[in-house]
């Protein structure tokens, strides 16, 4: 499944740091703000500006197929892209029904079906079906964004850069346009170094309920085994509904909340594709650096990622261990286990194909070319000459920090009793003194706990913190771990059993009804709680390791802000710019991947379903009854192709973490598919676009239409779509 880069950044004080200080956000963090200025650009790459379509892409598209005007995609009155909504903070959804029916992954609705899965009905095996709108199930902390208008304002903001700097000529129109709608968040995005600017004007809801999702051997058939691999079979989809006040308006949830009602939709098609046919998707991928220089790509795959993957391997296995254990662990674990899953085999699969495409070394060519460029011009040699071999220099002497930060971020990232006394121990710490002044405080504190220690489970948490401070020993020199490991004698596996079987036993916060009876009952100094030390003495060394990537960070930025300025000049013509949660078109055809001499074919069918599920023992390709007995009656419906039935397919579109849900639209702008995941050979599509081998994989619009018909348990969201239709 595509996942975004944003989801990774777990750190409280990183994110601190991103929201006071983007001009200083380190050179491990710069790729936000590099810009893909490409020229010779092909049809079928780029993660385009939906204002500058007009511009730079209407005559390649309608080359390809597109046979709607492109005023069709975006205008001030939504169009097309008023349909294509931003799903929480790291997925796509799309409206398809003109009372607010959602079509999303089902991959991006773990969240959601967790909060509902008990002990009784865990609704990821059985799935679920909301017979009637009053059975949709309100979606805790989920928000549905909607761009109302997307407006290229350059002009606007330029005049004002007149009399005022670049940020406060942006605050200006931004204030502007709150005030002229009041009712949006605005969103105003600038680009190619200050010289172009975006305005979303967007609505925010809040209320959004669970509608529909098939179990989840059908929806992740294949599961992790097949993730980010082609050919798959996969029904990754699910339904929600969002709601609003009486008036229409966006509302925090309320029985008295009714179904959105829009004319804006996207329509749904069920007239099939054939090779080469026009494809296009839009979504809200996260994060993307293409101009990313060589050493930036050396330093993920030597210092960020190995860490990554080392760490995830381990946790992993030991959820994988304890699930296999207890149905009631696999519910409590499932949505963690596939959110670790899933970064940690594109870690693996970045690290395997920037190698294999020598992309390293293709980037330093391209340094070089930069360099000779820079070297006919005296003035530029004056600005940028240096700016690479020092910010090269800065990247190397940090690497070592680095790859410890990203052990301690990654090491203590997961709900857990450390995680929980990084982000709250303060709390505890003033309690005695706070709870005097601030008579809720206990009330508050309770609930927060018992929202943290109900996402995992005492003694894996235990178990799990054991094998990441062995971890942390034995993958780090003892300059970068903490004193304490030295204080307390942590320096073999045995002595860390040994110490965490202790404190888990002797701390208030291993067990939440000590903590509850402590915050009844303060007697115990909380200062000299055994695991609240070790918590703190992690999270000091993290702070002090984060300090020194921060400082080179800021050394930094000055080269790589020469640099990045430089590509307005050195790659003119189209472009677009990086992947930043904004929404963006991708287009291609749909293709064959060719790969070693191979044909792998653009479709998949139910066919190649079952063969794949009689032909392994693998649990993870396990077949639902359901769909044994669909292949045996070939009860394909309107659906079926001479005898079989189309499953999944692919596209030769550019999409990358952000874009899971992004619908798949034909030559009219209809559905015919779903985006969810990339292929294997595209794992380095944070840095690159290889036209042959990068794949977009969709589940087919009829498999979801048809798996919908035959697992739901009620007629009302077929009706509801036909009747869209």
């Amino acid at each position: 499944m595509i996942k975004s880069k944003e989801q990774e950044l777990t750190s409280k004080e990183q994110g601190l740091r991103i929201a006071k200080s983007p001009s200083k956000l380190g050179w491990f963090l710069l790729s936000l703000m590099f810009f893909a200025l490409m020229g010779n650009v092909r049809a079928d790459e780029g993660m385009w500006l939906l204002s500058l379509l007009k511009k730079n892409n209407a005559e390649q598209m309608k080359a390809l197929g597109l046979k709607i005007p492109i005023e069709k995609i975006v205008s001030e009155d939504g169009a097309l892209s008023e349909s294509v909504v931003g799903f929480g903070m790291s997925a796509t959804a799309s409206i398809i029904s003109g009372t607010g029916l959602v079509l999303t992954n089902y991959h991006c609705a773990y969240s959601a079906i967790q909060q509902y899965v008990t002990p009784t009905n865990d609704i990821f095996q059985n799935g679920f079906w909301a017979a009637t709108m009053t059975q949709e199930l309100p979606v805790h902390d989920l928000i549905i964004t909607v761009n109302k208008k997307i407006l290229d304002i350059s002009d606007e903001v330029r005049a004002e850069m007149q009399a005022k700097n670049a940020r406060q000529a942006i605050d200006a129109v931004t204030r502007k346009y709150q005030q002229k709608y009041p009712s949006n968040k605005v969103l105003l995005k600038s680009y190619k170094n200050n010289t172009m600017f975006v305005m979303f004007l967007q609505l925010q809801y809040k209320d959004v309920r669970l509608v529909g999702v098939a179990p989840k051997n059908v929806t992740k058939f294949g599961g992790e085994t097949d993730n980010f691999m082609w050919p798959r079979y996969s029904a990754d989809f699910a339904y929600f509904r969002i709601y609003t006040d009486k008036n229409g308006a966006p509302a925090a949830y309320a029985k008295t909340n009714i179904p959105l009602v829009t004319k804006n939709y996207l329509h749904i098609s069920t007239a099939g594709y054939q090779k080469n046919d026009f494809a296009m998707s839009m979504g809200y991928p996260g994060m993307s650096d293409r101009n990313a220089t060589s050493y930036k790509i050396s330093e993920k795959t030597q210092a960020l990622n190995p860490p990554l993957i080392a760490v995830r391997k381990l946790r992993q296995a030991i959820w994988l261990e304890e699930m296999d254990k207890s149905p009631l662990l696999k519910q409590l674990y499932a949505e963690q286990y596939a959110t670790s899953a899933n970064y940690y085999k594109n870690a693996i699969g970045m690290n395997l194909w920037i190698d294999k495409l020598k992309i390293v070394s293709n980037k330093e060519k391209e340094e070089h070319q930069w360099q000779d460029w820079i070297s006919k011009d005296q003035s530029k040699q004056a600005m940028y000459g240096n700016a690479l071999q020092d910010l090269r220099k800065l990247i190397e002497e940090n690497s070592p920090y680095q790859r410890a930060l990203t052990y301690y971020t990654e090491g203590f990232a997961t709900p857990g009793v450390l995680n929980f006394i990084v982000g709250f121990g303060k709390s505890f710490q003033d309690y005695t003194a706070n709870i005097k002044i601030r008579h809720s405080l206990q009330k508050d504190l309770t609930s927060t706990a018992k929202s943290h220690y109900m996402n995992f489970h005492i003694d894996v948490d235990k178990r799990i913190t054991k094998a990441i401070l062995k971890l942390l020993i034995d993958s780090l020199p003892t300059n970068l771990q903490p004193a304490y490991f030295t204080v307390k004698n942590l320096h073999s596996a045995a002595s860390i059993d040994q110490y965490i079987d202790e404190i888990y036993h002797q701390s208030v916060f291993g067990d939440s009804n000590k903590l509850q009876a402590w915050l009844n009952n303060p007697v115990i100094a909380i200062n000299n709680d055994p695991l609240m030390q070790l918590g703190e003495a992690i999270e000091a060394k993290r702070r002090e390791v984060f300090s020194t990537c921060s400082s080179n960070s800021n050394k930094a930025y000055r080269y790589s802000a020469a640099y990045t300025n430089s590509l307005a000049d050195y790659k003119a013509n189209a472009y677009y710019p990086d992947a930043d949660r904004t929404l963006r078109l991708s287009y291609g055809t749909i293709s064959d991947l060719h790969l070693d001499g191979k044909t792998i074919p653009y479709q998949t069918t139910f066919g190649g379903l079952i063969a794949t599920a009689k032909n392994s023992t693998n649990k993870d390709y396990f077949l639902h009854r359901k769909l044994e007995e669909m292949w045996q009656t070939k009860d394909f419906g309107k659906y079926g192709m001479n005898g079989d039935m189309p499953v999944c397919f692919v596209t030769n579109g550019d999409v990358t973490g952000g874009n899971s849900g992004s619908p798949m639209l034909d030559a009219y702008g209809k559905i015919t598919g779903l985006v969810f995941d990339c292929n294997w050979e595209s794992m380095t599509r944070e840095f690159n676009f290889e036209k042959d081998l990068h794949k977009v994989i969709c589940v087919d619009i009829r498999y979801m239409l048809l798996i919908t018909e035959k697992f739901s348990t009620t007629k009302r969201i077929m009706e509801e779509i036909e009747k869209a239709n």
